[in-house]
């Protein structure tokens, strides 16, 4: 088990809440005829729906789809128009035509084929926050809000991280002892044009702090995102809204989980993967807040500071 991607956020739950009930009411359905799609949970191991140990949980939303290519509408679209157009003699009108692409998604869907997705998550207890396997902030939105539906009374929220990473960022790459403890600077980073985040340059396979990268700096460049390395047991790539992504295992971590393939039992393998994981996310995670909260609150005294000694 591992995590490739991580998007996380702060969530609040009662402790009295039926975690396991609440989610199987909302398990997975067939995607109905007329559908494009539909959401509800699968099973995160075997046949539980929710899979705890040591204070994690994972949970597995399923998304099952209906694939109909508008290719295939559009071709169907084409040749009824042609044929009506030669049999009446008349050109056929724009609302017409979209009546037409409409009716013929109707007729079609029932006859497609559905695909299903999976999408991981982990509650983590411990800490508190919600981990999603994913680097895109249009599917951990759909994860959030079908938990908000599944579960009333749980609340998610961003992690409240003030600080502007990019800056940060180019801090490290400039001055690579300004690190924190057990972090060090990997080979890659994506920069970006102040004047037009459009404009970006993938820089790879650098041994950073290279030349040509601070060259790019010093001409105005930001860093939107930097690829680290933690503890020598993990690597990825951090975003300026600290997303990760590209997370790897690395020989320490790989050796550890080789010791958890040789355990006899399935389930004695997935609660000590699941175990492992997330301790190794949930202190990666902090040794990142703690450095960003800290410099957050250690700015905030700074200016109140300022502001009593000019009231003086």
């Amino acid at each position: 088990m591992w995590f490739n991607n991580a998007l996380m956020f702060q969530y609040k739950l009662d402790g009295e809440c039926d975690l396991n009930r609440s989610l199987t009411e909302e398990a997975l359905k067939p995607c109905p005829p007329h559908a494009r799609f539909t959401y509800g949970w699968l099973p995160a191991f075997e046949q539980e729906i929710v899979h705890e140990v040591a204070g994690s949980t994972l949970i597995c939303l399923g998304k099952e789809e209906r694939i109909l290519p508008r290719g295939v509408i559009n071709k169907m679209l084409k040749e009824k128009i042609q044929q009506i157009e030669a049999a009446q003699g008349r050109p056929v009108k724009r609302a017409e035509k979209a009546q037409m692409a409409e009716d013929l998604e109707f007729e079609l869907l029932p006859k497609s084929f559905c695909v299903q997705k999976k999408l991981l998550a982990i509650l983590d207890s411990v800490s508190q926050r919600l981990i999603i396997n994913t680097s895109s902030n249009n599917q951990a939105s759909q994860l959030t809000s079908f938990l908000r539906k599944s579960i009333p009374g749980i609340v998610i929220e961003p992690l409240n991280l003030t600080e502007n990473l990019a800056l940060r960022f180019a801090e490290w790459i400039h001055s690579p002892a300004t690190l924190p403890d057990d972090f060090q600077l990997a080979s890659d980073c994506l920069l970006f044009s102040l004047e037009d985040e459009k404009k970006r340059v993938h820089c790879k396979g650098y041994e950073l702090p290279a030349e040509e990268i601070l060259t790019l700096l010093a001409q105005g460049m930001g860093t939107a995102e930097i690829s680290l390395i933690w503890k020598e047991r993990i690597q990825f790539t951090l975003t300026q809204d600290f997303t990760f992504k590209k997370l790897k295992s690395l020989d320490y971590l790989i050796d550890d989980f080789n010791e958890i393939r040789q355990l006899e039992e399935e389930y004695q393998r997935q609660d000590a993967a699941l175990t492992l994981l997330s301790g190794e996310l949930r202190e990666l995670i902090n040794g990142l807040m703690k450095i960003f909260v800290n410099h957050a609150e250690m700015k905030s005294a700074q200016i109140e500071k300022v502001a009593e000694d000019c009231t003086i």
